[in-house]
């Protein structure tokens, strides 16, 4: 129900304010034509500066400066609670590049872009439409140690409050193996002294008080990234790195479960490349994890799935990592991995934006997608029993989503 509020200039008759209610049918441009003066409200939607022309329905109409109106989407319960927002979505974002100890710096600040950049995504209501105070970010400075420790204990706090909650961790930065064990590396990080590590044994156990209450969690691990100068991968930038990503140690106990879900930015025996060809500012993982929250997941429903984003990313991360040239003249090979203990729901990780979502995901289309994700768990997981024609059919998929 609208309520419409106009306050008539100054006439003859003395000047009144007359309030009237519409239905939700009502066509209101067709009761207002002209110009108007004085106040107008529409709902708590206020248009009352200066003088303002509503048309009738079909003609040309001046939008105020810097009005944004949005009509609200009805979306499906299992999506929202309120039919707007993507009201499910939890999200921890930390991004370090300029660390502490300069040696461990990320070429160009890409991996604390990315984090950024993913928080204003997800908070942006046109796009991914979590709610904005559902999203946290720690960049650079405040991605301590004991920081990153709290924020992830707020999460599961945060998430106990909602039944139905999907939590997303996004980690982009450093991470190496000291000792027996993989540590992700905070920006307090001192990695000589073997201090301020977040070690798996902290990260497990972390993800182990959000996963009691949260429905699905999906963890995004953006790893050990080669130091890149224009077109050439120079290793890491540090001799204390080895610049390995996550092994199968470190991701597996993050997925005990259905709708829980892993994707690392690379497999165990890669590295990242710092920089992308296709947008410089973030790395070459995070610039496609971007494009595909920006839409350009494969499908057309109101959401997007953790299969979708995957099949975007192994499609072209690859590709624009292999213009990324090693010392040794060989392009970078980097493969995004996928790992879930059983493979059961597409979750939804986020709202598809405004304007790109249309029918639901045609089936053979999702069918694809969701035997392209079985095979890459195949081989991630079982590598003996990945036959050529499995690797064959992978790579076919691979071409026809594209």
């Amino acid at each position: 129900m609208a309520t419409l509020q106009r306050l008539a200039p100054p006439a003859a008759a003395p000047s009144r304010q007359v309030t009237q209610n519409f239905g939700e049918n009502a066509r209101i441009g067709t009761n207002i034509v002209g110009d108007l003066q004085g106040g107008l409200t529409i709902g708590s939607i206020d248009l009352s500066e200066g003088k303002r022309e509503i048309s009738v329905p079909g003609a040309a109409a001046a939008s105020p400066p810097g009005a944004r109106l949005t009509r609200p989407r009805m979306l499906d319960a299992t999506l929202s609670s309120d039919g707007v927002h993507f009201s499910f979505g939890h999200a921890l974002l930390i991004g370090v590049a300029a660390y502490q100890d300069s040696g461990l710096r990320v070429a160009d600040g890409t991996t604390a872009n990315d984090a950024r950049e993913l928080a204003r995504l997800l908070r942006d209501q046109q796009r991914a439409a979590y709610p904005a105070t559902q999203v946290t970010e720690l960049i650079d400075t405040a991605a301590t140690h004991a920081a990153v420790l709290t924020a992830l204990d707020a999460l599961a706090a945060q998430v106990a409050q909602q039944p139905n909650a999907t939590a997303l961790i996004f980690f982009a930065g450093h991470g190496e193996r000291v000792g027996r064990r993989y540590a992700l590396l905070p920006y307090d990080v001192q990695l000589k002294a073997q201090q301020n590590l977040l070690t798996a044994t902290e990260f497990h156990a972390a993800i182990d008080r959000i996963r009691r209450h949260a429905r699905r969690v999906v963890v995004i691990l953006n790893c050990c990234h080669a130091g890149g100068l224009g077109d050439r991968v120079l290793g890491t930038e540090s001799d204390l790195l080895s610049g390995s990503a996550p092994p199968e140690d470190f991701y597996k106990p993050l997925v005990r479960g259905g709708g829980q879900v892993v994707i690392s930015s690379s497999r165990p025996s890669q590295k990242s490349g710092a920089r992308s060809h296709v947008n410089p500012q973030h790395s070459t993982f995070g610039a496609h994890l971007l494009d595909a929250l920006a839409g350009d997941a494969p499908g057309g429903g109101d959401a997007i799935g953790v299969f979708e984003l995957f099949a975007h990313l192994r499609h072209n991360v690859p590709e624009d990592a292999k213009t990324l040239i090693n010392t040794e003249g060989r392009a970078l090979v980097q493969e995004p991995l996928f790992y879930a203990h059983q493979l059961d729901d597409n979750l939804a990780i986020a709202l598809r934006p405004k304007g790109k979502a249309g029918a639901t995901l045609d089936s053979s289309l999702a069918a694809q997608i969701r035997r392209l994700v079985e095979l890459e768990l195949l081989e991630g997981t079982q590598l003996d029993a990945f036959s050529e024609a499995a690797r064959a059919e992978r790579d076919a998929l691979l071409a026809a989503l594209g």
